[in-house]
């Protein structure tokens, strides 16, 4: 018996498919260049937001915001739910609120969101770059076009021929350059998951594609 044999015999009795793990990760890849492709637009408008978010920067929360914040929350409340603090009176519970360190607080978690958003932005960034990269280094200019019209205009096959000099394109050839289209995209991020830098955002990947799946059925 040689040394393939046995190895392979190993694999078996310890569970082991490297076959089958081989085609889940290429579902995986497929299923998040289609998720990419169909969210590209939307993660465009998504990066503005958190962009402009992230340049405006955390805003000092003051205690002459926090007293403006908490007395129009004690309208909303009435006597009875102030009193669950023991303390019936909303100027003397408001200071009493300052007094423990309440703006101090505010201010740690609006440090904290932004961090967060931050976060995601940088997730977001990577997203896109690796729709563009592979848009850039694995399809041609005519891939790129209906590729776009595609993902991000929503155009129909009706629209894309029409686009063209008629005769030349047909929905065929539509469909054909969209399966290479994403496939470019399959291909990249299955390079990007070679590397160790990358596996947090995989993982999310992972986890958002799961959860894009569940929701379809």
């Amino acid at each position: 018996m040689n040394d393939k044999t046995v190895n392979a015999g190993q694999n078996q009795e310890a569970g082991q498919n490297p076959k089958a793990e081989q085609d889940s990760g290429e579902v995986f890849f497929q299923e998040a260049a289609l998720f990419l492709a169909e969210t590209y637009g939307r993660m465009l408008d998504d990066r503005v937001q958190l962009k402009a978010l992230i340049d405006a920067g955390v805003i000092p929360y003051t205690e002459e915001m926090a007293i403006r914040d908490l007395s129009a929350v004690s309208v909303g409340y009435n006597t009875e739910r102030v009193q669950t603090s023991n303390i019936s009176n909303i100027p003397e519970r408001i200071a009493a609120l300052l007094d423990s360190g309440y703006v101090e607080k505010m201010n740690r978690r609006l440090k904290q969101e932004m961090a967060e958003t931050a976060r995601d932005y940088a997730y977001l960034c990577w997203k896109i770059e690796t729709v563009e990269t592979a848009m850039r280094e694995r399809m041609s200019k005519k891939e790129q076009d209906i590729f776009e019209r595609i993902f991000l205009r929503k155009r129909t096959y009706r629209q894309i021929c029409a686009a063209y000099k008629k005769g030349t394109l047909h929905n065929k050839q539509i469909s054909q350059t969209k399966k290479k289209c994403l496939q470019a995209i399959a291909d990249h991020l299955k390079n990007a998951s070679c590397f160790p830098m990358y596996s947090r955002y995989m993982d999310n990947l992972r986890r958002e594609c799961q959860q894009e799946k569940e929701r379809k059925e």
